[in-house]
């Protein structure tokens, strides 16, 4: 859960003056950019909201969006408005534990706008199993205030590493086969894994190692609602893969990846493409001072 403590300094300057200045400390490489700089949406107004770990754009909206907190709060994900980072709805999940939420995702199941919330974070490397929590979405356009969904509507996917107990901040959906990509966050020897669909609900199940991956201390990620781009970001760089036709996942991310536009913030664990494929956003908690600032990248 640390960060970059050196960057303090370039975090207060971008909050103070856009993201102008910190462009001309980390420029573009032309080759490379296929987002713009960070455009600042708004700081987040609602109190509850100081761990934010994760974000999923709405099916149901291009201008909603969903986040949570980490560690130790609530069982609840937060409904914002992402042209404002206004809050505008709390959905609480019946039944289930944050122990450590880090990542959430967005996908049509079987025709159903479907959101996933991953309580994969383990810091301490203490946990046998975790869980990522599934349900339908409710239609983000007529929520307000606070609403429930019910335990017995929330699907349990609990699973366990075949090499070990790690910690995990990012995970993403394959939204053609419906299978679960989740990236370990470790220093060195990072592994992305594997569930394969359909996931059982009833027993617990072995991840699948698929691929070493060289990106280390990842904090997030989210696979295109097209399917055709990967992002995933540790606390001072968006990566970025494109895939070819006919490619899987695991093959995709055996290239090198391109470095794309990203402002630093305190602490960002949080990214996700908008649901119409203009852009990303990411956001972060609150560190130092900082409140979370809702941030888009804009597609070239």
């Amino acid at each position: 859960m640390n960060y970059h403590t050196s960057y303090r300094l370039i975090i207060f300057l971008g909050l103070l003056t856009g993201a102008t200045a910190c462009d001309k400390l980390f420029p573009e490489k032309p080759e490379t950019a296929s987002f713009g700089s960070a455009q600042n949406r708004g700081v987040l107004d609602n109190p509850d909201i100081t761990e934010a770990s994760g974000l999923a754009v709405s099916r149901y909206s291009p201008n909603l969006i969903w986040t949570h907190n980490d560690s130790g709060n609530p069982n609840e994900i937060y409904l914002l408005d992402d042209t404002n980072a206004k809050w505008k709805a709390t959905l609480v999940l019946e039944g289930a534990v944050n122990n450590d939420w880090e990542d959430m995702a967005a996908s049509i199941r079987d025709g159903v706008p479907t959101l996933y919330v991953g309580d994969t974070g383990d810091n301490l490397n203490q946990y046998a199993t975790h869980i990522i929590y599934r349900f339908a979405e409710p239609d983000a356009t007529k929520l307000s205030g606070k609403t429930s969904v019910a335990s017995s509507a929330i699907d349990r996917i609990t699973y366990r590493y075949p090499d070990g107990q790690w910690d995990s901040e990012g995970f993403f959906i394959d939204h053609e086969t419906q299978d679960i990509y989740i990236i370990s966050k470790v220093s060195s020897a990072t592994k992305l894994y594997r569930l394969p669909y359909p996931q059982s609900t009833q027993s617990v199940i072995t991840a699948e190692v698929v691929e070493d991956l060289a990106q280390t201390t990842i904090t997030a990620a989210d696979l295109s609602p097209n399917g055709q781009e990967l992002l995933i970001k540790d606390y001072l760089t968006v990566f970025y893969w494109k895939r070819n036709s006919g490619e899987s996942i695991a093959q995709m991310m055996k290239r090198s990846p391109r470095v794309m536009p990203y402002f630093p913030e305190p602490q960002g664990e949080a990214i996700a493409f908008a649901t119409d494929n203009s852009g990303y956003f990411t956001l972060s908690e609150d560190r130092s001072g900082i409140r979370g600032h809702l941030y888009f990248y804009p597609r070239r």
